[in-house]
């Protein structure tokens, strides 16, 4: 059994793992693995605390397999790309001749990148859990019903596990046979870094730069000729008092000719650029009102006392989490569970775009009448009455808590 605990730093979000006599045995796995960046795994550091040895796996901004798919499922693209990742770690472990079965395939320990897809896997001498059937059991429980393909996949596999001669190598030899009789721009896996799409300028818009740098031509040739032929009576001449006081002011007007001419040029390109900053804040707020999503004829009337809002307990309040300061808009259902709230539209229930919130912030789970919240690895952490939440951590909540999801402060009624 794996000895696991969460530990979350300034900047950064652990999954410690601690030694079960694995580590003290298999020097040369623990060393591999801490001191080189093998590709497909989470990072890992080694620390010896207090005489115990222990291996602190990064997994910032990442999400277990087993909380990301705990609401949906999983289709045939999730599926090959899953694979994929995983044979590219097979690939990298022969090179630093490492064994593969120590891949830790538990759902709660494979991490992926909510954005991207890109899987890390765990990597633990002698893991004694997370075995491969055990990863294909959690495929077919969340294999995607309508995805035909996905569905005869996964059984498929399923069915090959559990032959006697079975390696994993004959599964990710099929997916890759498979991916590599597809066109190439119909299966390049996804970036994981995603480029900023710059439209090119319309070609009326190209036409009046030109234009207008044109027209400043002249002028730019007046003022370089002007302060060329300063400099050579400077230069050449011994001038008076009388003298200097002409040419420091020659020199002041072409120094304002010249500042005039370049604000002209460039006005109409800062007038544009402020009307687009106007443009896309207006279009930002807007996706803000619809998540708000206020009920105003049953919301309770709101007392503001300095920077906090009393909510008066009426029956229409149950099971909500209503904002309390004024910067907070936000109210939160929990009438429909399991509820999943962040950033990343796509994969959560309900967007606070807030920069304090993470992309997968927190879940809030019903069992029986109880409610519970979970931080989901949260960076800036999600609280009950001013205590910090462990990352996976999951706890009750009860009428009257206050709940802060990174800087957004709530109340529970």
């Amino acid at each position: 059994m794996l000895n696991v605990r969460y530990y979350k730093d300034y900047r950064h979000n652990y999954l410690i793992m601690e030694d079960n006599g694995a580590l003290t045995e298999n020097v040369y796995q623990r060393k591999m693995i801490s001191e080189n960046k093998i590709r497909g795994l989470l990072p890992v550091s080694e620390k010896n605390i207090n005489g115990e040895l222990l291996l602190y796996y990064e997994i910032t901004s990442r999400q277990s397999m087993k909380s990301l798919y705990a609401m949906k499922k999983i289709g045939m693209e999730q599926l090959k790309s899953l694979f994929l990742q995983l044979r590219t770690v097979g690939d990298a472990l022969q090179k630093y001749l490492l064994d593969e079965s120590c891949l830790v395939l538990a759902p709660e320990y494979i991490f992926q990148n909510v954005e991207t897809g890109e899987a890390s896997f765990l990597y633990y001498p002698d893991p004694e859990e997370g075995t491969l059937q055990d990863f294909i059991d959690f495929l077919v429980e969340k294999v995607d019903g309508e995805d035909g393909e996905a569905v005869e996949t996964v059984y498929r596999i399923a069915d090959l596990v559990q032959r006697e001669q079975f390696v994993l190598d004959e599964i990710l030899k099929w997916f890759q046979d498979d991916y590599d009789r597809k066109k190439p721009e119909e299966t390049q896996p996804k970036e994981i870094f995603m480029p900023v799409k710059t439209e090119p300028e319309p070609p009326l818009q190209e036409e009046k730069k030109k234009n207008r740098l044109k027209k400043l031509m002249p002028t730019a040739g007046v003022c370089i000729a002007g302060m060329g032929l300063l400099i050579y009576v400077v230069c050449c001449y011994q001038l008076s008092y009388r003298e200097w006081i002409y040419v420091a002011g020659g020199f002041g007007l072409i120094v304002i000719i010249a500042v005039c001419a370049v604000s002209w040029y460039l006005f109409p390109f800062f007038a544009k650029g402020e009307k687009e900053r106007k443009q896309g804040s207006e279009q930002r707020r807007e996706p803000v009102q619809e998540i708000q999503n206020w009920d105003q004829e049953n919301a309770p009337s709101l007392r503001e006392v300095g920077n906090t809002v009393y909510v008066p307990w009426t029956e229409s309040c149950e099971n909500k989490l209503y904002g309390t300061d004024r910067k907070n808009k936000y109210h939160i259902d929990l009438s429909r569970l399991p509820l999943t709230v962040g950033k990343l539209p796509g994969a959560v229930d309900m967007v606070l775009e807030e920069p304090s919130v993470s992309r997968m912030h927190a879940r809030f789970t019903k069992t029986g009448s109880a409610v519970y919240i979970t931080d989901l690895n949260s960076t800036n952490g999600t609280f009950r009455n001013g205590m910090r939440l462990a990352p996976n951590a999951c706890e009750i909540i009860e009428p009257g808590d206050e709940i802060k999801i990174g800087k957004l402060n709530f109340i529970y009624r």
